[in-house]
């Protein structure tokens, strides 16, 4: 593994982002590199920076004209382009597209959606008296929204549930532009040219019949693209979110008496939860040569924002292990900064809102169950892999 000339031998570091290097908590282990530079090279993925500090994430996430967004994950994959690795104008366009359907508006004709969702998953498992969370609950629960949002066939939920899988918990670039080409397969042979006959009023509709770049259409490698990001985005980070608060709130007892004693402050608990588990781990491109902090990027040098170091900065948060539903600052990146800020904030609040209050209704008093090990793994969107829960039957 090489080291470019412009990287300091003293900032190398042997770190790789999908590996705990057998540790369990996930977020101890991301904490151990804070103990060392702010900002260091890894020689892995070919390489790429490392920022572990959430004002320096949250400086390059805002600062799109000197850090790009072309390569928005390590390793970089060159043959794919979607919406958020576009700069500029074209990615404002596409954005415009799909704002409509994430308006509070529109998602408040989901909540129903989500809430009898959420009740029918958990009156399928609640009489057993225990259900592993992420396969019974956690993959379901924002599949199906998605699937809603795109009107995708609900039988082909397995089928995408396992692409996206691929894309996000792989390393590998092969392995990525193989599970990139079967979701592309998807949408370009069973749903883009059936709506392209047949256009409706969801999303994949409006990709198709909208205009960008001073009124052209969408190139069908646009509007692929765009139907992949939406599949990845939709399918995996709600899920990832929905494992780590599940956890926390089995290990913790406490907060969990407090968010049913206290409905009223579910919203700054969400926030705060959110705020000590980021999940993704993104990625820029230097736009140019600059020096950072004492840190020389040179042009096209990636750089890992890995929002899994903002949330736990005691920097930036007083006593950042901590979960305090009374933090004052509970300001997060969980969405990300600047430009491409996740477009879907409110409806993924929308969806952990409904989970904590039916959940809780339905469940107050769960754990981890005895004798098992929950499982956590990083990647480009953090999550618990297993997660056995038990709970009393009334």
């Amino acid at each position: 593994m090489q080291v470019p000339a412009h990287v300091p031998a003293d900032l190398v570091r042997d770190f790789n982002y999908f590996d705990m290097r057998g540790e369990t908590d996930l977020y101890q282990h991301f904490r151990k590199w804070q103990d060392g530079p702010d900002i260091f090279y890894s020689p892995h993925f070919g390489g790429h920076w490392v920022l572990t500090r959430y004002d320096d994430i949250e400086h390059v996430l805002n600062n799109a004209a000197d850090f790009s967004s072309r390569y928005q994950t390590t390793p970089p994959n060159p043959s794919l382009v979607t919406m958020i690795e576009h700069d500029g104008q074209l990615h404002r366009d596409f954005r415009a597209i799909l704002q409509p359907f994430f308006l509070p508006k529109n998602i408040s004709e989901l909540e129903k959606v989500a809430t009898d969702l959420t009740v029918l998953l958990i009156d399928g498992f609640y009489a057993k008296g225990e259900c592993e969370f992420t396969s019974e609950f956690a993959l379901k629960m924002p599949i199906i929204i998605v699937m809603s949002l795109c009107e995708l066939p609900q039988e082909d939920t397995p089928y995408l549930l396992g692409i996206v899988e691929d894309i996000t918990r792989s390393g590998s670039t092969e392995e990525q532009t193989e599970a990139f080409g079967k979701l592309f397969g998807y949408f370009g042979q069973k749903i883009i040219p059936a709506r392209m006959a047949n256009p409706g009023k969801d999303m994949i509709s409006a990709i198709i019949q909208g205009k960008v770049d001073g009124g052209r259409s969408p190139t069908p490698e646009e509007i692929l693209g765009l139907c992949g990001l939406l599949a990845i985005g939709g399918l995996d980070t709600v899920a990832s979110m929905l494992g780590l608060i599940a956890l926390f709130l089995a290990n913790n007892p406490g907060h969990r008496r407090r968010l049913i004693e206290q409905p009223e402050i579910l919203g700054p608990a969400i926030e705060e939860m959110m705020r000590r588990h980021h999940i993704a781990n993104v990625a820029r491109v230097a736009a140019r040569d600059l020096e950072y902090k004492g840190v020389t990027f040179k042009q096209g040098d990636i750089i890992l924002t890995a929002t899994s170091f903002a949330g736990i900065d005691d920097r930036h948060f007083p006593d950042a292990m901590t979960v305090d539903f009374d933090r004052p600052d509970k300001k997060h990146l969980v969405f990300g900064r600047g430009p491409h800020q996740c477009i879907g904030s409110f409806l993924a609040r929308t969806e952990i809102r409904v989970f904590l209050t039916e959940w809780l209704k339905r469940i107050p008093d769960f754990e981890v169950k005895a004798g098992e090990k929950p499982i956590s793994q990083p990647g480009k969107a953090n999550r618990v892999e297993y997660l056995p829960l038990t709970w009393k039957v009334s």
